[in-house]
């Protein structure tokens, strides 16, 4: 048996079991020595894996179409404000030229941006050139318009404000808190920047701690729409605890507009002293004013708070 396995295997019949023990050996040395380079009889020479290739600078916003790096070009936007605008609105980098066109145009001839100005409000809101013309911006021009909103053209990054999805719930908040619709719009008129914050984490928790914490009430917010402007925390409820520790309640603007050390300063005047009455025209002078305003000014703007909060308690 023994020659007959001999013959078979010269004779190329059977084949000998050496590559399987090959494959053992180099599993078993590749796992003992993994750095080490292995030449093992019948494999190639083991050889070193090549060198990641070098990772190319990652620019921070992806560039912006030629095509449409044209046209903004050609209006006046910088090199450097191309890329800066395709990271806050990708949508540049594939965006039809002709939409950008149409909106540069709306933005000039519709809604009075000069021509200037353009860089400066693109460089804010590069959303307004992909946003459509007949769907969104020109709605949105004519609500402002009709809200009665003053000097648009230097406001124009609210147009690319949806005004079922953004400017309407503002509104609504407002009226949600007990003030009539006409006082709401009032608020928004006088005060544009209210379109900008958010209900759910800005407006609602600063009414609530208006009407909580605080003890007010919200037909206090229709002199001050500023309210919102505040941080709550830093400055709202700061303010708001250091008069209620010295038994103080002054005025929303008197509290909030001034810087630390006017604010300590009133604060400490005010202490066992009573201010003047909200109907007088030196409550103005005494708490928002200042020093500087002269009596003239005064008595025209307590004049003209009167006359607005007269129209608001005829309308409530």
């Amino acid at each position: 048996m023994e020659d007959l396995l001999l013959r078979h295997a010269s004779n190329g019949r059977l084949s000998r079991p050496a590559a399987p023990r090959r494959l053992h050996v180099a599993a078993v040395a590749l796992r003992s020595r993994p750095s080490s380079s292995l030449a093992i009889p019948g494999f190639p020479p083991a050889t070193a894996p090549a060198p990641a290739p070098a990772l190319e600078h990652v620019l921070p916003s992806p560039p912006v179409a030629a095509d449409a790096a044209a046209v903004l070009l050609e209006v006046g936007v910088p090199q450097e404000d191309l890329r800066r605008a395709a990271g806050m609105c990708p949508e540049l980098m594939s965006v039809p030229v002709e939409t950008i066109a149409a909106a540069l145009r709306f933005l000039t001839e519709e809604a009075g941006v000069p021509a200037p100005d353009l860089p400066r409000v693109l460089r804010r809101r590069p959303r307004l050139l992909v946003s459509p013309v007949a769907a969104r911006l020109r709605p949105t021009l004519y609500f402002l318009r009709a809200l009665g909103v003053p000097d648009i053209h230097r406001r124009a990054d609210l147009l690319s404000f949806s005004v079922e999805d953004k400017l309407l719930p503002r509104i609504e908040f407002l009226e949600s808190l007990g003030l009539p619709s006409r006082a709401a719009r009032s608020m928004a008129r006088r005060f544009p920047a209210l379109f900008y914050y958010g209900v759910g984490g800005n407006m609602r928790p600063k009414a609530e701690y208006l009407l909580g914490a605080m003890g007010r009430d919200a037909h206090e917010l229709f002199d001050f729409p500023e309210y919102f402007s505040y941080a709550l925390d830093t400055r709202i409820a700061a303010r708001h605890q250091a008069c209620a520790a010295r038994g103080v309640r002054m005025p929303l603007p008197a509290m909030l507009r001034p810087g630390d050390p006017k604010f300590e300063a009133s604060l400490a005047g005010c202490v066992g002293s009573t201010p003047p009455r909200r109907r007088s025209p030196l409550w103005h002078a005494y708490w928002v004013d200042g020093d500087g305003a002269g009596v003239r000014d005064v008595v025209d703007k307590a004049r003209r708070d009167d006359a607005s909060a007269a129209s608001y308690r005829h309308v409530h």
